[in-house]
């Protein structure tokens, strides 16, 4: 198997996955400045604390998110922008994963699939019973 710098790796995929968050979190902004809103929502609705009229990120469906982003709205570039930035992470632990792999490392390897293991279990099971 050939080898590979996984530090170069990691390196440019935190890189990358900041700077492409950062990019879709800033346009999200200054499509709902320009538009008003968003999803619906207007800027004071977005901004206020209540409750009941406040735009949350639960409230956007990951479904419809790349239809919302084609069509200009801003809170769902938001959300692309949030979701690039938990799986940034992740990236990096499933990069060490396959670099502990090919150099056989056991323990790294419990290490890391634990890691993911839990990281997926807080994404995925945990939100589940808060609600």
């Amino acid at each position: 198997m050939k080898h590979f710098d996984v530090y170069r790796i990691i390196s440019v995929s935190l890189r990358t996955g900041v700077i492409l968050s950062m990019v879709s979190i800033i346009s999200g902004i200054v499509i709902i400045m320009v538009n008003g809103g968003a999803d619906g929502y207007t800027l004071a609705q977005i901004a206020s604390y209540s409750k009941s009229q406040t735009l949350y990120s639960s409230l956007i469906p990951l479904n419809n998110l790349f239809t919302g982003m084609y069509q200009l709205d801003g809170a769902f570039y938001v959300a692309f922008g949030l979701w690039v930035l938990i799986f940034t992470p992740i990236t990096v632990v499933v990069i060490a994963l396959i670099s502990f792999i090919e150099t056989r490392n056991k323990l790294y390897i419990a290490l890391s699939s634990c890691v993911l293991f839990v990281l997926f279990f807080a994404m995925l099971v945990v939100p589940h019973f808060l609600s």
